[in-house]
């Protein structure tokens, strides 16, 4: 008789070439008209999703983050920032779930892809760094960095953005160094992203990037939303949404996967019991 080792299953990743797209996903790639995006990523790093959420998703969501903020102490100093929004309103977890917003994040960190931090920023006249700061998000990753992407940033710029707006900031092609900018480098050159309201902006995990500054009357009110690769450890963690019934009733069903449901990491669920392929597993072989 077979024991419990021998009737487990052997898994392996379901692994593209970085920044090719799987044939599960080219589909929606095609339904979606992303493929300029696609290649936005591949050759510059960055890309700005056209049409991404509607404008009255945007400023559902631009009222909810300047109320969130005005119940969170706030550094007079910089930027009001408002932490962990996810599950914090409805307009958050329905942007953070848009179908281009995770079919992007699906190309670009894979699939079964985990929400890594969720947070608000609100920059005024004046604010936002003149020069310099640019780094990578995925800045507590050794050097060099993975072939494949561990994270991808997206940003719903809520009113849009301009470069006197205060536009978010990148080195177009510096995802192709997967290191983190020299302290020289930080300080150097670098072009706007400029986005329309309803648009996303989006740039991968070893992109050097940073803020701009606003010299404008008015905000820049923005959703900036990250996702990881399945084996990477959250940001955030946002876990503690899944014990909560009454949340987990309504959110969006894409959300479940986001939080981590059914991952099968420290579980003693056999992987014969698990459905891994959701998570972009195949089996490779069996010990029958």
């Amino acid at each position: 008789m077979a024991t419990e080792q021998e009737q487990t299953a052997e898994y392996r990743v379901q692994s593209n070439a970085p920044y090719e797209v799987s044939d599960e996903l080219r589909p929606r790639i095609d339904e979606l008209g992303l493929w300029d995006v696609v290649d936005g990523l591949r050759e510059q790093g960055y890309a700005v999703i056209r049409n991404a959420a509607p404008p009255e998703l945007m400023d559902e969501m631009r009222e909810a983050i300047h109320s969130l903020a005005a119940q969170t102490p706030q550094n007079p100093d910089s930027m009001d920032a408002v932490p962990m929004l996810l599950g914090r309103h409805p307009a958050i977890d329905r942007a953070a779930t848009q179908p281009k917003v995770l079919a992007i994040a699906e190309f670009s960190v894979g699939k079964a892809m985990r929400a890594g931090r969720f947070h608000g920023s609100i920059m005024r006249e004046g604010q936002g760094p003149e020069s310099g700061g640019l780094h990578s998000d995925q800045n507590w990753m050794p050097c060099p960095f993975p072939e494949h992407n561990l994270m991808v940033t997206l940003c719903f710029a809520c009113e849009g953005m301009t470069d006197e707006g205060g536009a978010t900031r990148v080195v177009p092609r510096s995802h192709l160094e997967r290191r983190h900018p020299t302290e020289d480098e930080s300080n150097g050159s670098s072009v706007a992203i400029e986005a329309e309201k309803g648009d996303v902006a989006v740039w991968d995990g070893s992109v050097w990037h940073g803020s701009g500054h606003r010299t404008i009357p008015g905000t820049r009110t923005m959703l900036h939303a990250t996702y990881q690769r399945l084996y990477t450890q959250p940001i955030n963690d946002f876990t503690y949404l899944l014990d909560d019934d009454e949340y987990m009733a309504s959110a969006p069903e894409e959300m479940r996967g986001l939080l981590g449901a059914e991952l099968f990491f420290g579980s003693d669920t056999p992987t014969t019991d698990i459905d891994m392929a959701k998570f972009g597993f195949a089996a490779a072989a069996s010990k029958l």
